[in-house]
């Protein structure tokens, strides 16, 4: 007898019990995934809504004009403001002006609007409460809804705007992670900002 122990290869019952273990540590691993992916997606939808939320007052209460940008490739967003209040002129503008600015703006159909648009030079709005955010992980932007926007925005970068009396563009943004959706939905007249789970299609 040597003092070298005898080699030899893994039996087939070893074997299935090292692939039944393999599937076990898998099948309890996928959930803890899942959840923190769908954590990136709902923490990330609350902050677009928290942000759209504070446009819109921001919007009001300085009687400026206030957009939110929605930058696909680089999944990040950010709040801009006019440095200071936009006002629109009393009368019309003369029909040449009007066809100009429908060209400029034309998935806008309200001229009051296109006009004020077209007035507002917008530059980072510098605050706390609202900085400049990137999504985690693998998390991105689904295809943007915005009213008076005739198609859908899913690349470059999208505009959600508020204006000076209290109103805002309607808009429906996803914040997709994986086969996870979460829909942030805006409401133009109170500004609430609602995150839904799944997709939600605009009304036409």
């Amino acid at each position: 007898m040597t003092g070298r122990g005898t080699a030899r290869g893994f039996t087939l019952i070893e074997l299935m019990v090292v692939i039944a273990v393999a599937a076990v540590i898998s099948a309890a691993a996928l959930p803890a995934l899942r959840g923190v992916s769908g954590a990136n997606a709902k923490q990330s939808a609350g902050e677009v809504a928290g942000s759209l939320r504070y446009l819109f007052d921001t919007a009001a209460l300085r009687h400026t004009t206030c957009r939110l940008a929605i930058d696909f490739e680089n999944r990040t967003f950010w709040p801009e403001c006019a440095p200071r209040a936009v006002t629109l002129a009393q009368q019309d503008a003369p029909s040449r002006v009007s066809r100009e600015l429908e060209e400029r703006f034309p998935d806008e159909r309200d001229p009051d609007r296109r006009r004020l648009m077209a007035q507002t030079r917008f530059g980072a709005f510098d605050d706390r409460l609202a900085p400049r955010r990137t999504l985690p992980g693998s998390t991105t932007f689904g295809p943007v809804r915005i009213e008076g926007r005739s198609q859908a925005i899913e690349e470059g970068v999208a505009y959600v705007h508020f204006f000076p009396g209290g109103q805002a563009q309607r808009a429906f943004i996803p914040v997709v992670d994986g086969d996870l959706v979460f829909t942030v939905v805006l409401e133009p007249f109170t500004g609430r900002a609602r995150v839904v789970a799944g997709k939600v299609e605009a009304d036409r």
